[in-house]
């Protein structure tokens, strides 16, 4: 756990790999998880939120919405935004999807503690139905990433589990949250223009050279890889 008492990344992603993000350990405090979610800067973990919570309805959880440090009452005001249009992005995945009455009543009833709920799910149907960028303060999140999203972890997984390309996609995913552990998204961008051949501008060129490049030549170290391998045994 980390100092300030939420999840350290680790435990959230196994936590949330329990809940079909992939499926590995089930975590104890699913109001725990939620709360550790929406306080990532992650955008591929924030776009698993609906598929989490889809699992979470389905295995009848009970939350703790109170103002316990472990509850949704700590959250930040960035995480609260979040939770409040994931909330109505959820329930409009889950009415797409078909999803029992029974999990879009508790959204439903999530989202109208907000006193501004009803007017948030009216805003995100419209863009929902666009599939257009959902604002959240001052962040812009893709609606159809997380139709593709919850399409892939929720859908796919209930009707075809063995599919070569889910199996490719959950691959994907793994390694994206890796690569998290290592790099900033903002890096990760960077990483990807230069792997792609893309033009860099003369800043992004010079940090490439003065911070990337070094962090790569450590990790491609077969050396270090051995002792990661080493210390990972005896862990």
């Amino acid at each position: 756990m980390a100092p300030n008492g939420e999840m350290t990344k680790d435990q959230l992603c196994e936590s949330l790999a329990a809940y079909g993000y992939p499926l590995l350990k089930p975590p104890t405090q699913p109001e725990l998880v939620i709360k550790s979610l929406l306080e990532q800067d992650d955008f591929r973990l924030l776009e698993g939120f609906p598929v989490v919570l889809a699992h979470m309805l389905q295995e009848q959880e009970t939350f703790d919405w109170g103002t316990s440090a472990q509850g949704l009452g700590s959250l930040s005001g960035k995480a609260q935004k979040r939770l409040l249009h994931f909330l109505a992005l959820s329930y409009l995945l889950f009415q797409t999807e078909g999803l029992t009455q029974g999990c879009k009543s508790r959204v439903l009833e999530m989202l109208f503690k907000f006193p501004d709920g009803e007017q948030v799910l009216e805003n995100v149907q419209a863009l929902f139905a666009e599939s257009e960028a959902l604002k959240v303060g001052s962040e812009t999140f893709s609606v159809e990433r997380f139709k593709n999203t919850f399409h892939t972890y929720w859908v796919q997984m209930k009707t075809s589990p063995k599919d070569a390309d889910l199996e490719k996609k959950k691959h994907d995913l793994e390694f994206e949250l890796l690569l998290s552990e290592v790099f900033t998204p903002r890096q990760k961008l960077l990483l990807r223009k230069r792997l792609g051949q893309e033009s860099l501008t003369k800043t992004e060129r010079e940090y490439f050279s003065r911070v990337l490049k070094k962090r790569l030549r450590a990790l491609a170290s077969d050396e270090l890889h051995r002792l990661a391998q080493q210390l990972m045994n005896q862990a």
